[in-house]
């Protein structure tokens, strides 16, 4: 053997070495290595949503149900492709008690936003005693959270008292820390004036928090803008729901809840109407535990282990063949479709922003929580667009 082909063979070994350890460590949460070293094409990001629904909150709680699919429109733009998890919290309610700490856990973290939407549209106002300390510890230990060291988690926080009720007990500052230890990001959303937010302690939780402070007019939040593009996306919708192949127990349930979910966010108006076709055509949403094209895209699925009791009568009638065909037609048709939805969707946005850029006044809930999300996650390593 040549000396210089000793010396290759040497170093190329150091460097696999080198690079072997580097990636234990990273893995073991030790140091951040590129996403383009580890050649990841999804990163867990879990977004937990902690709302004060006492009886003065019922403008923030429209206002989170107008804008939420902007949030998840957002972090669709984001690469690597975000494995969302959203989950939700509401504090202050009459329907939880004073040992509850006047709190409900009503969604874990789950990829099934259609849960987490209907969750949402279900919410109540009533109550007056607002914890935000305890709710946050509420999220901190009681939510599924991502343990993958690349992961971004998130807690929006919002209400409209001071943040101090309940120190006592359960005080924020030490839940904010406790948070950070976590590599948790808290973000402070003050429905009221900025001013009168300082007051309340708002902006000192998400100091600690390592977050951004918000101080947003609800009343504003939940006005919708109508487009040229919404008229085509609410055709697009009704053909992109023929796609899914309900199966299972979930099945038929599932497919009723995406049908009424998308009537929640029609009868909030055009804007998150049009918004929320917008997410179902991107690669967030995802219904795998209900719909057969979803299921079969889940890494080691396999037709011969499927539970032949759970299939859908037209499809367990099929050979095999003919069942692979069927499903890879219904993907191939939703995707078309979905690439028509991306397509009107950009021409959406643009109308959307040239709208809003003509508007003055206190900061809206939807436009503050896509800023926060997308610096957070470009923080953290994602990329816009792939840029």
């Amino acid at each position: 053997m040549k000396a210089t082909d000793t010396i290759r063979n040497v170093f190329g070994a150091w460097v696999a070495l080198v690079f072997t350890i580097t990636l234990s460590v990273a893995q073991s949460g030790g140091v951040s290595v590129p996403n383009q070293i580890l050649g990841d094409e999804t990163r867990p990001v879990d977004v937990v949503i902690a709302l004060d629904t006492s009886g003065s909150m019922e403008n923030l709680l429209d206002a989170t149900r107008a804008r939420i699919w902007d949030v998840v429109n957002e972090l669709g733009r984001m690469k690597p492709t975000p494995e969302l998890r959203v989950g939700l919290i509401s504090f202050g309610t009459d329907k939880a008690t004073e040992e509850e700490g006047f709190i409900i856990h009503h969604v874990d973290l789950t990829g099934e936003l259609d849960e987490l939407y209907a969750a949402l549209m279900d919410l109540t106002i009533g109550g007056g005693t607002e914890l935000v300390g305890r709710a946050l510890n509420e999220a901190l230990d009681e939510m599924s959270w991502s343990p993958e060291w690349n992961a971004l988690r998130v807690i929006f926080v919002a209400g409209n008292e001071s943040a101090d009720q309940g120190a006592e007990r359960d005080d924020f500052r030490i839940a904010a820390r406790a948070a950070r230890d976590k590599d948790i990001i808290i973000n402070a959303v003050y429905a009221g004036n900025r001013e009168q937010g300082v007051v309340e302690k708002w902006p000192e939780l998400a100091r600690i928090g390592l977050g951004n402070f918000s101080a947003i007019d609800p009343s504003t939040s939940s006005i919708q803008i109508a487009t040229p593009q919404d008229e085509l996306l609410l055709e697009l919708n009704a053909l992109l729901n023929t796609t899914y192949v309900p199966y299972g127990e979930k099945g038929s349930d599932g497919l009723a809840n995406q049908i009424a979910q998308d009537g929640n966010a029609s009868r909030l108006g055009v804007q998150s109407c049009s918004s929320r076709i917008v997410a179902k055509g991107g690669a967030l949403y995802n219904n795998a535990s209900w719909d057969l094209v979803d299921k079969t895209l889940e890494e080691g699925f396999d037709w011969d282990s499927a539970t032949l009791g759970e299939l859908p009568e037209n499809v367990l009638e099929m050979t095999l063949e003919q069942r692979v065909e069927f499903i890879d037609a219904k993907r191939a048709e939703r995707e078309s479709i979905q690439l028509r939805i991306q397509a009107a969707s950009a021409e959406r946005e643009a109308f959307v922003q040239a709208a809003l850029a003509k508007r003055v006044g206190a900061s809206e809930l939807g436009a503050e929580m896509r800023k926060t999300i997308r610096e957070q996650a470009m923080a953290k390593g994602f990329t816009l667009d792939g840029r």
